[in-house]
């Protein structure tokens, strides 16, 4: 392996996860997978990532240093700090354009699109939990107050999350 492949297959995971650890399951099966690393080195550069300070997405650096040392941990670095300067650079372009209303369209879709899948992962757990009057009460409750801006979105969850445990215990 060289530092431009592991440079591609890095960048490529912290594009597509949220950061953090969101990447670990990707580069496990693409590392593992092709036989680059072991899970000795996954195991190694996690618990370096988990004990050292700062941001938990940098355990990669380690992983790049035990996959192939000091050019690997660069490589990882470059890979892992470029996507959010691309996220920068969309975000400078979005204020550009931002009130055509050919953007403005795409952006209501998307926000159609993600609440028509919200309501569709909703109903599928609370199917799949069986549906009883509480669960619907709480459903419909965290969605008023949700609405309301005073009441913190921990607020919610927290009551709920009270409610439940003493009700479904």
């Amino acid at each position: 392996m060289s530092p431009f492949v592991l440079f591609f297959y890095m960048c490529r995971a912290a594009l597509l996860s949220t950061g953090g650890f969101g990447n670990v399951s990707s580069l496990h099966d693409d590392f593992v997978g092709h036989r680059w690393a072991n899970n000795n080195q996954f195991v190694e550069a996690l618990t370096v990532g988990q004990v050292s300070p700062g941001p938990n997405g940098l355990w990669v650096v380690s992983l790049g240093y035990l996959m192939l040392g000091a050019w690997g941990s660069v490589a990882a670095m470059v890979a892992i700090t470029l996507p959010p300067f691309l996220v920068i650079g969309v975000e400078k372009l979005y204020r550009r354009v931002q009130h055509h209303p050919a953007v403005e369209g795409f952006v209501r879709g998307i926000m159609l699109a993600v609440i028509g899948t919200l309501v569709t992962v909703l109903m599928n757990l609370l199917n799949s939990s069986g549906l009883d009057t509480l669960k619907v009460t709480l459903t419909l409750l965290s969605f008023g107050l949700g609405w309301l801006p005073r009441i913190p979105v921990v607020a919610i969850i927290s009551f709920c999350g009270l409610v439940g445990f003493l009700a479904y215990r």
